[in-house]
């Protein structure tokens, strides 16, 4: 039992080695009981003796062994600090503090980092970040019902706070702010994080922050590993598993515990191994499934490319045109299917969600096969217009490989709710007036991603993803109360007034030259003045054109030549749009 400065006391186990010390210690916190931790983690195991550390692994206050409660939110930083301090104080220990710990166990790692104790010299804080934020809560506007669910099974009783506060408000911006604090990272770090992480898309910002802000002495000592992991604790995935959902990754099998050790060698022990000249992010580009790495701050691509939701299911390299309408019914909501959970009841990491396109509430826009790779790095958004016959609603997006076996394996998801599409204060909420098209961007987390040549890029878009995500009663009443709830008519615009967009942050400009349709056709001249001829291996019924404003422009089709004539017209851009009995294909001509 270890006093804490405010007299309530903290149960720990203590594991010294038996061989001659005093020894290095590594500190974990945790408020899962510190009886799981009777094998040591990142491999060692039962065996104390065969590893150079002391451990001393404690309860939080107010979990299991331990006395106290929080009042004043920085117990758990000062808790920390008091912990070390008694470290400092056993005769079994040498001199230097580490500290270990994923999720929860990660995020005290950050708040007792930011005590300073002069004995805490390095952390590794995996699957986690230090601040509490809207976005953790309501991902696009929308409450994660079951993580939510979840931590308030694990003890920490957040849904009284989440739940009265829906909208984002002066308490979250408070406490965003104190507890986002880069400048107060005084120690090297090893962050480690995955890409079917809850915490992934926050994990890179924090990081990219602490690179540009951290104490400049150990500015260049953060390092970042981003393996293709799950947050872990709820099935038999986890950090460092090669196992992930329903894909298995051999070449990242305890990738995170052999840096770990690398790492705390080096700042505990002196140890000449040369991590000093590991590049400071490494990461796993899934798709592609190899190791990369990066001495910038981020891996976010500055490059960016755009395509466009067409008619047919289509995603194209051009402006499309219509609309696609699906119902969307609160009592059979399309079910959340693996991804970045965090429930026992649902599944982790990357699944087949192939059974979501056989039903009529999920619509689907694909590519056709690649012919060559198409890589991301960053966040991928989706640029909508719809409408609804309903007050209120959601749209669901999940974000999927093709395999040519024809599974349909998510790579990321998210969500937004429409009447919070202007922003997420109460001001900002505006309800749906049936009739009427809006605009509305859902961002999607972080991703780092390869589409291999051979497979085709899919977005599914649906009004809900149940149980993640709550169910939207579509009825324009106040979220999260009980309800009538109404059956949604809601129709995602993709014409050249309504460009319905996905821009992908890469280098992949062959999407604008090379047609990702799927039929052959070439256009030319392009620039023309006023005429264009095509070659196509389909029969081509009917050519329009139209300019950018969704305006139908008169010309002339003459099948027998494959010739188009039009009059003279303003120099820009213009969407010819060629039909057939099988097929509906676009392309952007430039006017001269």
């Amino acid at each position: 039992m270890i006093e804490m400065r405010d007299g309530e006391f903290l149960q720990a186990d203590v594991y010294v080695p038996s061989g001659p010390g005093p020894f290095e210690t590594i500190l974990i916190q945790t408020p899962y009981s510190k009886e799981n931790f009777l094998n040591l983690p990142m491999g060692l195991g039962s065996n104390v003796d065969a590893q150079p550390y002391a451990w001393v692994i404690a309860d939080w206050r107010g979990f299991y062994g331990s006395s106290g409660a929080v009042s004043n939110g920085g117990e758990r930083g000062e808790d920390g600090y008091d912990l070390c301090e008694w470290i400092t104080l056993q005769t079994w220990h040498a001199d230097r503090i580490g500290t270990w710990g994923p999720s929860a166990l990660g995020k005290v790692q950050y708040e007792t980092a930011f005590e300073h104790h002069p004995n805490h010299v390095c952390a590794v804080p995996l699957v986690a970040h230090p601040q509490f934020t809207y976005n953790d809560y309501f991902f696009g506007g929308v409450l994660e019902e079951s993580k939510l669910q979840q931590l308030d099974a694990l003890g920490y009783g957040l849904s009284p706070t989440v739940l009265a506060n829906p909208y984002y408000s002066n308490l979250w911006s408070v406490a965003e702010a104190l507890s986002w604090t880069p400048s107060e990272i005084h120690i090297p770090t090893l962050q480690i994080g995955g890409w079917y992480d809850i915490n992934i898309d926050k994990m890179m910002e924090w990081y990219e922050d602490v690179r540009n802000n951290a104490l400049l002495a150990v500015r260049d000592e953060q390092w970042l590993l981003v393996g293709p992991w799950v947050h872990g604790g709820t099935g038999i995935a986890y950090v460092g598993s090669s196992i992930q959902g329903e894909l298995t990754y051999p070449n990242a099998a305890g990738v995170c515990d052999d840096m770990a050790l690398d790492f705390f060698a080096y700042y505990l022990l002196d140890a000449p191994n040369n991590w000093g000249a590991t590049d400071l992010i490494t990461y796993y580009e899934m798709g592609s499934n190899q190791w990369a790495s990066s001495n910038s701050a981020t891996i976010n691509s500055t490059s960016t490319n755009t395509i466009y939701l067409d008619d047919n299911s289509v995603l194209s390299s051009s402006i499309g045109s219509g609309s696609t309408a699906f119902d969307c019914d609160p009592n059979d909501p399309s079910p959340t299917i693996g991804g970045a959970t965090l429930s026992t009841s649902l599944d982790q990491g990357p699944y087949d969600q192939s059974a979501l396109l056989t039903r009529d509430d999920v619509i689907a826009f694909s590519s056709s096969e690649l012919d060559q790779d198409l890589q991301v790095s960053g966040k991928i958004t989706l640029d909508v217009y719809f409408e609804s016959n309903q007050a209120d609603g959601d749209i669901a997006v999940r974000l999927i490989d093709e395999y040519p076996d024809n599974r349909n394996m998510l790579i990321t998801d998210g969500i937004r709710r429409m009447r919070l599409r202007n922003g997420y204060t109460a001001s900002d909420e505006s309800l749906i007036t049936p009739g009427t098209v809006y605009n509305m961007v859902i961002e999607l987390p972080f991703t780092n991603y390869t589409w291999e040549a051979g497979h085709k890029m899919k977005i599914l878009l649906s009004g809900n993803s149940d149980s993640r995500w709550n169910v939207n009663l579509q009825n324009g009443g106040p979220m999260y109360q009980p309800g009538i709830s109404n059956t949604a008519t809601i129709s995602i615009h993709h014409s050249a007034a309504y460009p319905s967009s996905i821009t992908l942050p890469g280098n992949n400009d062959f999407l604008a030259t090379e047609k990702i349709t799927s039929t052959s056709l070439r256009v030319f001249p392009n620039p023309a003045q006023n005429f264009i001829v095509y070659e196509s291996d389909h029969v081509i019924n009917d050519v329009e054109l139209y300019d950018l404003t969704g305006r139908k422009i008169a010309l002339t089709h003459n099948e027998l030549i494959s010739k188009v004539e039009f009059e003279k017209l303003h120099p820009g851009s213009y969407i010819i749009n060629f039909k057939g009995s099988d097929f509906n294909e676009k392309r952007t001509i430039i006017i001269q």
